[in-house]
């Protein structure tokens, strides 16, 4: 791994091990989280359609100890791993539209688990410790508010995807 100077910048030159090493980790650490999400969208829904307070407990207890760590391990390395991938390439990191919107995407995504998820699980971790016929109530709207989540993180990752196959739009204006 060295540095290069360019007309255009520094730019990061990977050996073709190392860059296909750096690309595995990043398709890797991605498709973890799309299943990540995918597992969170299990739970959420299971525990919102049962009726069996024991079940609805076991999902939500569930996602309070795996949903965060988990969320957060894999889109931190899915970050670190395309920042590197689009300092070594031709792409770079803001040089064309479709790399900036998926690094908008991974920090959003990345930004809400700590922000929004988090506080979310904590609360129903609280409320799932009595496992009683009154668990509905007292867990009032979060189960609705786990669905939303899984969904629109898993869309958001299915977006980036596409667009890092399809790679639509030309250059940034910083190009």
């Amino acid at each position: 791994m060295t540095a290069t100077p360019t007309a255009r910048g520094t730019r990061l030159r990977l050996g073709r091990d190392t860059r296909r090493m750096v690309l595995l980790v990043h398709l890797a650490a991605s498709l973890g989280w799309f299943g990540a999400d995918v597992v969170l969208g299990v739970l959420a829904v299971t525990g919102f359609v049962s009726d069996d307070p024991a079940r609805v407990a076991a999902c939500y207890t569930a996602l309070h100890v795996f949903a965060v760590p988990v969320l957060l391990t894999l889109g931190l390395v899915s970050l670190a791993s395309g920042l590197t991938l689009g300092l070594a390439s031709r792409w770079g990191v803001v040089r064309t539209r479709w790399v900036l919107v998926k690094l908008v995407i991974n920090l959003v995504l990345v930004a809400l688990v700590p922000v929004l998820l988090q506080p979310r699980l904590a609360e129903v971790a609280r409320q799932v410790r009595q496992v009683d016929a009154g668990l509905a109530e007292r867990l009032g709207r979060i189960p609705q508010d786990l669905l939303f989540p899984a969904f629109v993180s898993g869309t958001a990752l299915l977006v980036a995807a596409v667009l890092a196959v399809w790679k639509p739009w030309g250059p940034t204006r910083r190009r």
